[in-house]
């Protein structure tokens, strides 16, 4: 897992916590998902590994969505497993990166993100 290690600990501790965690709101998985966007555009500003900022701005993100949420989002009875949270927020973390620094993200990666996005588009008859 990317960030499996980094997450163990926090989610350890949101279990072991007296308050039951809410499910994330819309509007706080966005915060979120800006401040990662942020933080992988900052650490490639400075000449950071893709893989490396990508795996930062992941584990930014998981450390408050398993600490504070329990992994659970609205509409859905189970929390996330950090599989899904990895493949849904990496996702999400280059689309905005294309918009904010696309040059932050080599061509390999926007192809690989492309051809994914393509993939997830409703068919067209």
């Amino acid at each position: 897992m990317l960030v499996a290690p980094l997450l163990s600990p926090v989610t350890a501790l949101a279990q072991a916590s007296k308050d039951k965690p809410t499910p994330a709101t819309a509007m706080e998985m966005n915060t979120y998902g800006l401040m990662s966007i942020a933080t992988f555009c900052d650490a490639r500003q400075l000449e950071i590994d893709f893989n490396k900022s990508l795996r930062v701005a992941l584990a930014g993100q998981g450390h408050v969505f398993f600490g504070k949420h329990g992994g659970q989002i609205p509409g859905s009875k189970m929390p996330l497993s950090e599989e899904q949270f990895v493949n849904r927020a990496g996702f999400l973390i280059i689309a905005g990166a294309l918009k904010v620094c696309p040059k932050s993200v080599p061509a390999a990666e926007k192809a690989r993100f492309e051809k994914a996005a393509a993939s997830l588009e409703p068919s067209k008859k």
